[in-house]
């Protein structure tokens, strides 16, 4: 997290997840009228209400559309296993397979936000998970309708760093889960974190970026728009736009006005523009230069990645069929998206006849001896002894 003070939250952040862990139920009802003001009726969104709740057509429509291309764009991403031999008499395997449970995260806010639940649950249910467990601060009807688009049923009105805990440790009424991904803001990634060493977590995602390489080419209104609609995710987004152009600069400063979430950088060539990009390693990165596709080859380091006028950074928010929870605060050297993977392990499978025990137990024996672990030695050449 680039911006936010994660230092200071995560010792109080321990305190909620504590809480939770010690009194569940009870910690997760007080915790929300501490916050929210009201004592909430109920944890788990009872079924009657995720059936009753309605939504448009045409915000139907839509949702529909994103849940057929991201279901799409990650049933691509399965990975291949395979079966190999290192000796004669050897085989080695590794195989994919499903977790068995996932919780997704969907934060609340100003306004629902479907397309979280579309890019946790879609790929999940894509791997063959077998159970999806939602968590989010409101019922809300929009977020329900969704869940009930995508078959889902267990969903806990719970928020912030609670729900988390929840997720990780479970309750009386919460069932624990063996990972949790989705977006969040400072708590619930500082309770990520903290629950980290007991479940499985996608990445400490923080607040929302974009940068923007541009050059003379670029449409000004086009990267005000985008650099605005990124800063519109709330305190600790940022927008950061790196051009080689004054013009362009002084054209998009007069159009975002006075927003400290906006930055403008003016470099002298489009190498360093896109070597400042690789070193801040942005969530998103737009390319609006006039060749993107030669640019990109040089791009080491983002999240995700929308080259030219017509690909604007929210497009992959929604629409594109790409997972919009993506690392944040540099984690892009390092890490990327959410994907089909997230979602399913690797499990490696040993074979091994007489002829293959025969050509290791010279190896093993001999290894273990250097490391000081007879006993291993000894395990490897009983078989010896046993077939002998």
């Amino acid at each position: 997290m680039r911006a936010a003070g994660l230092a200071e939250i995560l010792p109080r952040a321990l305190e909620i997840v504590e809480d939770v862990r010690l009194r569940g139920d009870e910690a997760l009802l007080e915790l929300a009228e501490r916050f929210d003001g009201v004592r909430p009726a109920f944890i788990r969104v009872p079924s009657e209400e995720i059936e009753r709740a309605t939504i448009e057509d045409e915000t139907l429509e839509a949702l529909r559309e994103s849940i057929r291309a991201v279901r799409t764009f990650h049933e691509q991403q399965r990975p291949e296993g395979f079966r190999y031999s290192t000796y004669p008499g050897v085989e080695a395997e590794r195989r994919f397979v499903p977790l068995d449970s996932v919780g997704v995260y969907v934060p609340g806010g100003l306004a629902p936000l479907p397309s979280s639940l579309v890019m946790g649950a879609v790929p999940a249910q894509a791997a063959g998970v077998r159970r999806i467990a939602v968590a989010t601060p409101k019922a809300d009807p929009t977020i329900l309708a969704t869940a009930r688009e995508l078959g889902l049923d267990e969903i806990y009105c719970v928020g912030g760093a609670q729900a988390i805990a929840a997720l990780a440790y479970g309750t009386e009424t919460v069932e624990k889960v063996d990972k949790i991904v989705g977006p969040g803001q400072s708590w619930t990634t500082a309770a990520k974190l903290l629950v980290s060493s007991v479940v499985g977590i996608d990445l400490p995602a923080g607040p929302s970026e974009v940068l923007i390489v541009a050059d003379e080419s670029a449409d000004p209104v086009l990267c005000a728009a985008d650099l605005k609609a990124q800063a519109e995710h709330g305190p600790g987004s940022e927008s950061l736009l790196v051009t080689t152009s004054r013009g362009l600069a002084d054209a998009v400063r007069e159009l975002v006005g006075a927003n400290e979430q906006i930055q403008i950088e003016l470099v002298e060539s489009l190498e360093q523009a896109i070597e400042r990009s690789n070193d801040y390693a942005p969530e998103h990165l737009e390319l609006m230069v006039s060749d993107p596709e030669a640019a990109l080859e040089d791009i080491r380091h983002a999240g995700a990645i929308f080259l030219g006028p017509n690909a604007p950074a929210v497009a992959g928010d929604y629409a594109v069929g790409t997972n919009h929870v993506l690392p944040t605060g540099g984690l892009a050297k390092s890490c990327g998206g959410l994907g089909l993977e997230a979602f399913l392990k690797p499990l490696e499978i040993v074979r091994i006849d007489r002829q293959g025990i025969e050509r290791l137990a010279p190896i093993v024996a001999t290894l273990a001896r250097v490391e000081g672990l007879t006993e291993h030695a000894a395990a490897v050449e009983a078989r010896l002894k046993a077939a002998g």
